[in-house]
């Protein structure tokens, strides 16, 4: 390549091209500046004269081979000559520059990081090899249509199944560790010998589980998390085969996993995937048991085997079960889906939706820099004109407007990059914690690449259709229109009036996408929930089972911490419950009524939970009938039960519901209350029946405390925590929370999208208020002598007012409109996260609509201002 170029420059210096091109260049300066049609034909006339000089120089005379290298060598010349020049008119017209990169780099650096939960959340695979093959499984029944799966089916689908190199069970069930002289809970799950196979994970150290520990419910051995082994036990090496002390019991340990293994996540009774677990010990696996439903299959299929397939074995199997075991399984179905599916859920639709709206974001940027583009091809005719008149071809045109613009979308794909990384922490802080994947949203080089080519592909897209108008000027018809002061863009201002009316058409979509979800937080806001979360504390509480094997020692324990906690300073009301409002509680039981049939192919079932005197009061339910639970409900006292409204709306319609008999898992209790309704999850159009059973009655070894004070319910940790240890000194507690905090995290994924959503929206009208204003602009600037000759003619100032600000309404209008058609439509991808509000709410459309109609005002308004201003005289004297 250095030979042929300095052949070449040897070539130009023998000829003397060197001395003609400065001639030619010195006669094409002056006639540049000429803007006439005789310097137009003189330009014509130079082009053809180089032409001449350069054949009759001998240029001819060059080797084919050696033209092509000059054609790639010119080529390239001209490429940097043309991006060096683009460096040079955009710090020339800074104005221009400023705001295309502020809008490339805001929308590009908003949509970085909303890559970043695209692809950490959806598009990333699992950890885990193979992860496609991966697939939980369910039992669905037309009541129950995604229920956990039972251990005794579990033992039938193991033998029976076809698809899946192996299956296994996994549910949460957490141990104790002293501390020294501090217990703590540690997160442990309980998985069948086959589970870390399926995952396709094996110990690092010792052995993975084995048939014979999930055969015998004694089994005292344990498999270590990494990060355990290193905190607790300081990475010892010879940890398998020690004995631990976990639940008051002696443990042998029997493995220690690799660093960085996710737990697969789960939708019952379990950590999220991706959560550290810390101890993993073996669940017993049998072929009884078929009317519980408390455990999470997964499934690895075999090398082949599509997931089609595997439903059709799975429908087979449920087939099979039905036939052998009619009872608990009546109408039963396996559910098979894909793992990444299951655990991503319903906030796939949320991912969707903002990346939606991000990408609306970036199409009204991307159409506000095209019409700056627009803006400076016009500025740039008579020098394109005076190009074209030269020779330059439709591609050495294209080039140097696009070289523009790629110079454009480097800097504004490196400063929204630069801005996803200073948002990047804060961002993350905004994700929820419980968020499906959370821990994977980070800023990789993938959205690095992502940035880069999203600022690339906006400018390039932008200054394509200018760039080709301009390529295609008819020099002539240019120069002369020019010379006379004429408008030469009619079509360019077509062109951005469409821009600018599809800039407020993706406005009003998000502004009405906006208000929809507005709307579903103030009906959700102002719906009685049948709860006061203010001033509650809140923890969990269980029991090992070494010291606690009977309940009437449970039920004691019990007795005797309520009894320390209504004594404690500040505390209004203390009691024990195994659930909690807006956790999510899905425990699900069968009962009968005395005295009521049952509605055929629908039989009574209700969520079923226990609960101690003074929960009702503690979170301030409120009582529609009977009594709560007081000391009467004691274990030697007559068995009763309260129930919710929906439940006898269900069940009893219409009959006094107070002094009936319920029969519950085969005994019969007295129903002596009726309390208001509350939501398993805060959006739930409905509440489901349910019903509470004293917990003195049915002790549990999972339960939940729940303070209330007048004060900062955190205050009553301490003290909670200490009274407890009063009566058992190894009783750890966990995930001490106010109740506040839940209620916020059961509705962070959907003020999430209402947060995001607002933002976007208003970011969009600001983007379209700027195109409206940048066009309106520009019409005045290229109407101000016919502004002139109206005001000359009799106009007044409020004519040309209206005049202007008629053409900026247009816009709005025909935007608005379009955009109002559309957001119904839009809508629809959000319909979980809307609460009482249509698709196409009408007031939700109005006041999208006056927003955006109101922000039009206001950019077309100083435009409008300026034209009415304007000096005929002096319009008239400058034309």
């Amino acid at each position: 390549m250095r030979a042929v170029l300095q052949f070449f420059s040897k070539l130009r210096s023998v000829f003397g091209k060197e001395k003609l091109d400065q001639h030619l260049e010195d006669e094409i300066e002056f006639h540049l500046q000429m803007e006439t049609e005789a310097g137009l034909r003189r330009g014509l006339e130079l082009n053809e004269a180089r032409r001449q000089a350069r054949l009759k120089c001998g240029y001819e005379s060059v080797a084919s081979e050696e033209i092509r290298d000059q054609r790639l060598l010119g080529w390239l010349d001209g490429t940097f000559a043309d991006l060096r020049q683009a460096v040079v008119a955009l710090r020339r017209h800074r104005g221009f520059t400023a705001i295309a990169l502020a809008a490339l780099a805001l929308s590009v650096g908003l949509n970085t990081l909303i890559f970043t939960m695209l692809d950490g959340v959806l598009l990333r695979p699992l950890p885990y090899p193979q992860p496609d093959r991966l697939v939980r499984v369910f039992e669905s029944t037309p009541r129950n249509p995604k229920w956990p799966v039972s251990i005794g089916n579990f033992y039938d689908i193991r033998r029976l199944n076809q698809s899946f190199d192996s299956v296994a069970l996994y549910t949460e069930d957490d141990l104790q560790l002293m501390h020294g002289d501090v217990p703590e809970r540690l997160k442990s799950m309980r998985v069948s010998h086959d589970f870390f196979t399926t995952a396709g994970i094996l110990p690092a150290m010792g052995r993975n589980f084995e048939p014979a520990d999930s055969r015998a419910d004694k089994a005292r051995v344990v498999i270590l998390g990494n990060r355990l082994w290193k905190t607790r036990f300081q990475s010892d090496p010879a940890i398998v085969g020690k004995t631990i002390r976990l639940n008051r019991e002696a443990w042998t340990v029997v493995g220690v996993l690799p660093p960085g293994f996710q737990h697969v996540g789960g939708s019952y009774r379990s950590p999220l995937q991706g959560e550290t677990v810390d101890l993993w010990w073996p669940l017993p696996v049998g072929p009884g048991n078929r009317g519980s439903h408390y455990t999470n299959l997964i499934g690895r299929m075999k090398a082949g085997v599509s997931i089609e397939q595997a439903r059709q074995d799975a429908l087979g199997m449920a087939r099979e079960l039905t036939r052998n075991f009619p009872g608990p399984n009546r109408d039963l179905v396996l559910r098979v889906e894909p793992l990444t599916t299951e655990l991503v859920g319903q906030s796939r639709q949320t991912v969707w939706l903002i990346a939606a709206a991000g990408g609306l974001v970036l199409l009204i940027a991307g159409a506000n820099v095209a019409g700056l583009c627009i803006a400076r091809s016009l500025a740039r005719r008579k020098e394109i004109a005076v190009c074209r008149a030269l020779g330059a071809g439709t591609w050495r045109i294209v080039r140097s407007v696009l070289c523009e613009n790629l110079v454009l979308g480097l800097a504004g794909g490196a400063l929204g990059l630069a801005l996803a990384a200073a948002l990047a922490p804060g961002w993350r802080a905004l994700i929820p914690a419980d968020f499906p994947r959370a821990h994977e949203v980070q800023l990789t080089w993938t959205a690095g690449f992502f940035a880069l080519g999203c600022a690339l592909l906006t400018s390039l897209l932008a200054g394509l259709a200018p760039a080709l108008r301009q390529s295609r000027v008819d020099p002539a018809a240019s120069l002369t229109q020019e010379s006379r002061g004429a408008s030469a863009g009619r079509d360019a201002h077509r062109l951005r009036a469409v821009l600018v009316a599809g800039e407020v058409a993706f406005a009003t979509v998000l502004c009405v996408s906006a208000a929809l979800l507005v709307q579903s937080s103030l009906r959700l806001s102002a719906r009685e929930n049948g709860f006061d979360p203010n001033g509650v504390l809140t923890f969990q509480l269980e029991l090992p089972r070494a010291g606690y094997e009977k309940p009437e020692q449970a039920a004691r324990l019990y007795e005797e911490v309520l009894a320390r906690w209504r004594t404690l300073p500040g505390v209004q009301a203390a009691a024990l419950a195994t659930n909690i409002p807006w956790s999510g509680y899905d425990e699900n039981s069968g009962f009968s009524i005395q005295g009521v049939a049952e509605h055929p192919g629908d039989s009574t079932q209700g969520r079923y939970q226990m609960a101690s005197p003074g929960y009702f009061e503690a979170l301030r339910i409120p009582l529609r009938a009977g009594r709560y639970f007081d000391q009467r409900d004691s274990a030697a006292g007559p068995l009763v039960t309260i129930v919710n409204e929906a439940l006898v709306r269900r069940y009893m319609p219409g009959l006094d519901p107070v002094g009936r008999t319920l029969e519950i898992w085969g005994k019969p209790r007295l129903l002596v209350g009726v309390v208001a309704d509350n939501f398993d999850h805060p959006a739930d159009l409905k509440a489901e029946p349910g019903f509470w059973l004293p917990l003195s009655q049915v002790p549990m070894g999972e339960v939940n405390g729940v303070l209330r004070t007048a004060g900062d319910p955190m205050s009553l940790l301490a003290p909670a925590v200490a009274a407890l240890h009063e009566s058992d000194r190894e009783l750890p507690v966990a995930e001490p929370r106010a109740m506040t905090t839940i209620t916020r995290a059961a509705l962070a994924e959907r003020n999430l999208a209402n947060w995001l959503l607002q933002a976007f929206a208003l970011l969009a009208v600001m983007l379209a208020v700027f195109g409206i204003y940048g066009l309106l602009a520009y019409v005045v600037e290229q109407r101000h002598r016919e502004f002139g000759i109206r005001v000359a003619m009799g106009a007044t100032r409020r004519d040309i007012l209206w005049l202007v600000l008629k053409g900026g309404l247009a816009q709005a209008l025909a935007g608005g409109v379009i955009g109002a058609l559309c957001a119904p439509v839009a809508a629809r991808s959000m319909a979980s996260l809307l609460y009482g509000v249509s698709f196409g709410d009408p007031l939700s459309l109005f006041w999208a609509l006056a927003f955006v109609i109101c922000a039009a005002l206001v950019a077309s308004f100083t435009p409008a201002l300026g034209a009415a201003r304007a000096d005929p005289s002096t319009a008239l004297r400058n034309e």
